[in-house]
């Protein structure tokens, strides 16, 4: 999460994804975002690495400044702790002003993603992860982690972390 930050080069080349997350919950169409070393984007979310470091623009359509430095993410309404145990990638903290705690591994993605919701994913078949979202009624839900978004727990941070949750909906 500490990578140098953009140089106007690199921020003015031509965006390549490394990776890319599709969210389907409940009876939604779903939605996907790519994310590449400084840009996350997708139908909702167009997000940049800045040159001052942070990352700014849409996410999930809010917008957002994001601050990523020394396992920390922080901005309004935001301050998450991001951790990497071997087997395991680890957040939690405040997100949108709502409690998340979320567990990242490659046999399991579960916990709490703000909102007094509680999802459930284990991997299916190919690069699908199929479970439930609790919000609070529980609903099934899928999602597809194509390239490098599917290489948990060693994922890039933080694109891959707000890739993600730009898939996931509203709490109730």
């Amino acid at each position: 999460m500490d990578s140098p930050a953009p140089s106007a080069l690199d921020l003015s080349g031509r965006y390549e994804p490394e990776g890319e997350i599709y969210g389907a919950f409940g009876r939604t169409p779903g939605v996907s975002n790519s994310y590449g070393r400084f840009r996350i984007v997708g139908p909702r979310t167009s997000l940049v690495r800045s040159q001052d470091g942070s990352w700014a623009g849409t996410l999930a359509g809010r917008t957002v400044r994001l601050e990523a430095r020394g396992g920390r993410i922080t901005g309004a309404g935001v301050d998450l702790q991001v951790s990497r145990d071997g087997e395991e990638l680890r957040v939690s903290g405040l997100w949108r002003n709502a409690r998340l705690d979320l567990t990242f591994r490659d046999d399991a993605i579960r916990g709490t993603p703000g909102g007094g919701c509680s999802l459930s994913l284990r991997p299916g078949e190919s690069t699908w992860w199929r479970g439930f979202l609790a919000c609070p009624e529980q609903d099934m839900a899928a999602m597809r982690l194509e390239g490098a978004a599917g290489e948990l727990p060693g994922v890039p941070m933080p694109q891959w972390l707000f890739a993600f949750l730009a898939t996931l909906p509203e709490g109730p």
